[in-house]
């Protein structure tokens, strides 16, 4: 934050603040809109509400009010420029939410054209990082069976009567 190009001007505005050097200039300025306004009122009879008698009136200038916001919009300008510059620090939040991930993952296998197998593997190797297209047939069937082995993707319909391949077979042959 110190480093940043608007630092000193942060400090600065502080200075003029804590060291009331522009709170003369201010009380200046309304003191002269106090002496318009009383003018206006004993020459004119106007009532509170006068448009122009109301303008005055808000155009004080309150100290407090005013540095506090010059001082807030210093800050705010460092911390935007030092958020923007830390948008890809791996300690940053991601831009996308894992479940805008996860929309746009089963978003894209729905309307990708294949079989079920291909739309899960697809999904799976979003999740991971891995590159689908780039897989090749020997690298497709290993994530196929991994797939088949999960409670949650098993068909809710019936298999009666359908015969698997290598249902039986030992694993260690």
């Amino acid at each position: 934050m110190a480093t940043h190009e608007s630092f000193r001007r942060l400090m600065v505005d502080i200075e003029i603040y804590v060291d009331r050097i522009a709170d003369m200039r201010i009380n200046d300025l309304n003191s002269v809109l106090d002496a318009v306004r009383s003018e206006i009122i004993r020459t004119h009879t106007a009532d509170e509400n006068d448009l122009h008698l109301r303008t005055l009136e808000l155009a004080h200038i309150k100290e407090d009010g005013y540095f506090s916001n010059v001082i807030h919009n210093d800050i705010d300008r460092i911390v935007r420029d030092i958020r923007d510059a830390h948008r890809k620090d791996s300690t940053a939040a991601p831009e996308n939410t894992a479940a805008e991930e996860v929309q746009r993952s089963l978003s894209d296998a729905i309307s990708f054209q294949g079989s079920d197998q291909e739309r899960q593997v697809r999904i799976f190797c979003k999740q991971l990082g891995i590159d689908y297209d780039k897989l090749t047939a020997e690298e497709f069937t290993v994530p196929v069976q991994v797939l088949k082995k999960s409670e949650l993707l098993k068909s809710p319909y019936s298999k009666r009567g359908k015969a698997s391949p290598g249902k039986g077979k030992s694993k260690n042959k």
